[in-house]
């Protein structure tokens, strides 16, 4: 094949990784207008997001063994027009359940096209160049994700949640079309072999009870007789997988890609290098909205650097890596994440945008060296279908580090933010006590504390504070209780004293009423805020422990190309 035949079907597959991945980070931002537009609940927007996530991570593992049984290119070409279908029917969708089952057909796509990307841009190459596709997909991956919820935030704000996903449409055309004119779909090779019905069946059980814990166990709880199944579930899968798959003649996965320690390495450092970036991701431009004040575009553009350190540094990274191996890059990759971290343990409502951009900056350095080196050490020496098996594992094992980010990071936040919640409301409840108000005024005011702690308000409300039509009735009201203790002949001359007093009094009580609001609004923004750093700050030592992931490296003998 020609060299510049050859960078250009690289550069194809990029395309295919790039739409994607960004689709898997793309609706972060645009989810609570979809929401609004729909008029659907939390728990339902939820799995329009996670319908995704979850298919590509229990689909990709099949969906690459049965490319290698049916064509390669020609199943490229399938989840290129499935997913251009499902990002057209996710457009023109009018309710939500329709577009969670749109959002099934676009993942549907992306399972196909996350791991034949890479097999497909790897198998152009040879061996001695793998470096090359290698370092721009793995670029790809990481800039594509990390670049979702800014391009989602802008289409959003500029045009509207639709075009999210139509602007997919176009851009799978052009790769239908590039398809057609550079892969060979007629006559390629294709593996012997059966279908592995019950390493699929056991495969995809094993992997949705997983995601499925891990989306769904922060609301049923993590002891809940429904997660207790799911692990039962998951783990009795995956045991008969590996007793079925030792002994099938044409197992789902060769088990034998465990055995190479360089495949090993690089599951694991993408597995922990994704959960770290999603771990900000989606935390940081909720921090920035809620309790910035920013709007949803300029929080997606402050976390922009991420991406662009990405894309920058992944080209570096790849470099680095070809020069010296793969046990440093993936050190200091965890290192600079590490650095990110510490420095959100300072993340506070009056964090200026410089900070925020150096942290992210930081983040995406420190991301780049790990996607370029896991991307890299994915292929091993691997050929044929232990190529095409590797990238299933891969893309799977990535997606589950997706799951596993939201479900350890919006879990542990809740927890905190439900902690402080509580803190604020004895804070209230401390600070009510010393008005001189009625029992009643005073549980009135605090279930108001409470109902605006328990909303997603931007900025907090004072409508603890009374109207003016409110103050003369109660000045009313009040001054007539005290008159009618007075005798007949004494009230009319009382009359304006005892108002005025009784006014003075309800004042006075409004501004206590007022500094009462601005202090608890103050204490709980900063508690609430600071739910934020504190989980970053839990967060930190593991970052820096992943480090030495890059060990696993370590003394990787070389060893014969492995073809099947």
């Amino acid at each position: 094949m020609q060299k510049k035949n050859q960078m250009t079907i690289v550069m194809l597959m990029c395309l295919g990784i790039f739409i994607c991945m960004i689709d898997s980070t793309i609706m972060n931002i645009t989810l609570p207008a979809i929401q609004e537009d729909l008029h659907t609940t939390l728990e339902t927007s939820s799995w329009m997001l996670n319908v995704y996530t979850m298919t590509i991570a229990v689909l990709a593992i099949p969906m690459a063994r049965f490319a290698d049984m049916f064509g390669r290119h020609k199943f490229y070409l399938v989840g290129l027009i499935v997913f251009g279908l499902g990002s057209l029917l996710c457009g023109l969708s009018t309710s939500a359940n329709f577009l969670i089952l749109a959002r099934f057909i676009q993942s549907l796509g992306a399972a196909i096209l996350i791991p034949l990307s890479m097999v497909i841009a790897i198998g152009v190459m040879p061996m001695e160049k793998r470096a090359v596709p290698l370092t721009l997909l793995g670029a790809t991956q990481g800039l594509s994700t990390a670049l979702g919820p800014t391009v989602g935030g802008i289409i959003t704000e500029k045009l509207n949640w639709h075009w999210v996903f139509y602007v997919n449409v176009p851009i799978c055309i052009i790769g239908i079309v590039a398809c057609v004119c550079l892969l060979s779909l007629k006559q390629e090779r294709r593996a012997e072999a059966k279908v592995d019905w019950g390493g699929l069946i056991l495969s995809t059980s094993a992997l949705f009870a997983l995601t499925l814990v891990l989306i769904k166990g922060n609301n049923w709880g993590w002891n809940s007789e429904k997660a207790l199944t799911c692990y039962l579930i998951s783990i009795v899968s995956l045991i008969l997988f590996i007793v079925i798959e030792k002994k099938v003649q044409d197992p789902m996965v060769n088990l034998s890609l465990f055995k190479d320690r360089q495949f090993l390495g690089s599951v694991l450092i993408v597995s922990a290098g994704f959960v770290f970036l999603i771990g900000v991701m989606v935390l940081l431009p909720q921090f920035l909205t809620r309790f910035q004040g920013k709007t949803e575009l300029e929080a997606a553009l402050l976390v922009t650097p991420v991406s662009t350190a990405i894309f920058i540094f992944s080209q570096i990274a790849g470099l680095l890596v070809k020069k010296i191996g793969f046990i440093f890059p993936v050190i200091l990759g965890f290192i600079i994440m590490g650095l990110a971290y510490y420095l959100l343990e300072g993340l506070s409502i009056n964090s200026t945008s410089t900070e925020i951009i150096t942290l992210c900056v930081l983040l995406g350095t420190g991301f780049s060296f790990i996607i370029a080196t896991a991307t890299i050490a994915s292929t091993s020496t691997f050929e044929g279908e232990l190529l095409t098996a590797s990238q299933g594992v891969f893309s799977m094992l990535r997606q589950v580090g997706v799951v596993l980010a939201v479900a350890i990071f919006v879990g542990g936040l809740t927890n905190k933010i439900d902690h402080n919640q509580e803190k604020t409301i004895q804070y209230a409840t401390n600070q009510l006590a010393q008005l001189n108000l009625k029992e009643s005024e005073r549980a009135r005011i605090l279930q108001h504390t409470k109902d605006i702690l328990h909303s997603n308000e931007k900025q907090p409300k004072e409508s603890e504070q009374l109207s003016k039509k409110q103050i003369d009735a109660i000045v009313k009201e009040n001054s007539q209780n005290i008159l009618s203790k007075m005798p007949a002949r004494q009230r009319e001359v009382a009359e304006p004293l005892v108002s005025k007093q009784v006014y003075n009094e309800v004042m006075k009580q409004q501004s206590e009423i007022k500094d009462y609001s601005k202090k608890v609004n103050d204490y709980g923004a900063d508690k609430i805020s600071s739910s934020f750093s504190s989980l970053y700050k839990t967060a930190v030592p593991f970052v820096f422990i992943c480090a030495l992931l890059g060990l696993t490296f370590r003394r990787t003998k070389k060893k014969e190309v492995a073809t099947v």
